[in-house]
């Protein structure tokens, strides 16, 4: 129930689909702007209703990561503090914002701490919500797991933490 309320409330401007059946190998690489973490995206699969990410994220910094709770913030759908596919939408007021459809499962765990130096390799999945469905033919990127630098992070001081998400993007 929790995800599908965090799925949010949202629509996207182009025609939209909740049955999504789709395989993307993307070899994409990204790294944080502020922090040296790379990440890498594999392949990106949309099947039986639940979308699923072939993710890598390497810690460059001297610090440990903390991989943040995963939980909404505010706004349901709108803030998110864990992995997800995002696109950018019309909230229930008609503002255009990211909506995020959050991930329910990480196989296996990030390690907590992820060390300085230590790569995780793992998949990240969530549902596909019926409503707001995915947009299609519009772009849906990756946010990958949001960090605490040096500690857990509170959720709140953005300075404290990795949040990234991927510069490229699929279309369905």
């Amino acid at each position: 129930m929790l995800v599908l309320a965090a799925a949010g409330c949202g629509s996207a401007t182009g025609v939209r689909t909740a049955r999504v059946e789709r395989t993307f190998d993307v070899h994409w690489r990204d790294a944080a702007s502020a922090q040296p973490v790379h990440y890498r995206i594999d392949r990106i699969v949309f099947h039986d209703g639940r979308w699923r990410v072939r993710a890598t994220v390497t810690n460059g910094t001297k610090e440990p990561l903390y991989e943040a709770t995963w939980s909404p913030v505010g706004d349901i759908g709108v803030a998110w503090n864990g992995p997800a596919l995002v696109y950018s939408g019309l909230d229930v007021l008609g503002q255009r914002r990211l909506i995020y459809v959050p991930a329910d499962k990480e196989t296996p765990d990030i390690a907590f701490p992820l060390r300085p130096g230590a790569t995780w390799r793992g998949t990240i999945e969530g549902k596909i919500p019926a409503s707001p469905a995915l947009p299609r033919g519009e772009d849906v990127w990756v946010r990958y797991p949001v960090f605490g630098i040096g500690q857990p992070w509170d959720g709140v001081n953005t300075a404290l933490a990795v949040q990234w998400i991927s510069a490229k993007a699929v279309r369905l």
